[in-house]
């Protein structure tokens, strides 16, 4: 859903995919033949900016393991859109057990790249219909890059704010299983719709 608002947008959208040829026929029945896909080690290599959209990975050695698995990530941009949420219908809690995010276990293993979290507190219809809804946003203190984060951001149709450093990340991923336990049966916070998002209120 990402891939599609910042294709609508005239970005240059490239779907990293182990399987390019069944990614393709996906994206053709959804009708979003526009979106070129590309063999994972060949759109990660030629990508200035990366969106990380994969299933949940809660512990430490998965999330090093995957950081691995993409290679030399030198002088790229990485936006984290996951959560590390246990299995559902367990709890889907993030790491209440860790001292650290799963946002700060990738910027470590990858200590070359620029580590954002973003996208990760709202469910994936909010995607299609951000209508400037605030997005929250955390990670590495250098300006271009934090520019270059938002400008992503604003392409969804967000609004973002920068809360700080990628340590932050836990309090995203914390608002995100807060979201996740709102809006889906029988995890249960309270009853309610996926209709709603989290936002910054005052002038801050």
């Amino acid at each position: 859903t990402l891939a599609k608002a910042l294709s609508d947008r005239k970005k240059n959208v490239v779907i990293a995919a182990r399987d390019p040829a069944k990614t393709k026929g996906k994206l053709s029945d959804a009708k979003m033949d526009e979106i070129t896909v590309e063999a994972s080690a060949d759109a990660l290599k030629n990508s200035d900016v990366v969106i990380l959209a994969t299933p949940s990975m809660p512990e430490d050695e998965k999330i090093e393991e995957f950081a691995k698995s993409l290679g030399d990530m030198s002088g790229k941009i990485i936006i984290d859109a996951t959560n590390p949420l246990d299995s559902f219908p367990e709890g889907l809690n993030v790491r209440w057990g860790k001292t650290t995010s799963g946002g700060e276990v990738l910027a470590k293993a990858l200590p070359t790249a620029k580590v954002y979290k973003a996208f990760n507190t709202v469910g994936v219809e909010h995607m299609k219909a951000a209508l400037g809804k605030d997005m929250m946003f955390a990670g590495d203190a250098d300006e271009e890059s934090q520019k270059i984060v938002a400008d992503v951001i604003k392409s969804v149709g967000f609004k973002p704010f920068y809360v700080g450093p990628i340590r932050y990340a836990r309090n995203l991923e914390a608002m995100a299983e807060l979201w996740i336990h709102m809006a889906i049966p029988p995890l249960g916070a309270r009853t309610t719709s996926r209709d709603f998002w989290f936002s910054i209120s005052g002038d801050p």
